[in-house]
């Protein structure tokens, strides 16, 4: 797993600044900010939402299309994560929420074992909110 600074850790808990980290692996189609997409696999994705991309496809505004290798994307480019019809990113979350989202071993002095911090708590929470919206939604 990868190891992440304390501000990666809250803004991947507190946001959907997840959703990439949970697609790792999968392949999308990501719309940038200056009307081209970018298509391929993702390798990495960290907290600030900095994608890294392996076997991708850069299409421009003309409908021209380039391949490399790897390609490397930076939050402030992204626009839209267009999400692979057969990932359930719901699901994913709620599950990712389950297991502790990115929870650490507590140090000792914090109290028992397995205890959730308040943050902890708290970002669970948002994004069982976000996943009620989501199912809502779905339902419509």
């Amino acid at each position: 797993m990868q190891q992440f600074s304390r501000k990666e850790n809250f803004l991947i808990a507190n946001t959907l600044n997840c959703v990439p980290f949970l697609l790792q692996g999968h392949s999308v189609l990501i719309d940038l900010r200056n009307e081209c997409s970018v298509a391929g696999v993702i390798d990495n994705a960290d907290g600030h939402m900095n994608i890294h991309l392996s076997n991708a496809v850069f299409i421009n505004r003309m409908g021209q299309q380039v391949a490399f290798d790897q390609f490397m994307l930076h939050e402030r480019m992204i626009r839209q994560i267009h999400l692979p019809p057969d990932v359930d990113v719901a699901d994913d979350i709620r599950n990712w929420c389950d297991k502790g989202c990115l929870k650490k071993p507590l140090r000792s002095n914090l109290g028992p074992k397995g205890k959730r911090t308040f943050k902890q708590k708290r970002a669970q929470e948002r994004h069982k909110e976000i996943l009620q919206e989501l199912e809502k939604k779905r339902a419509e």
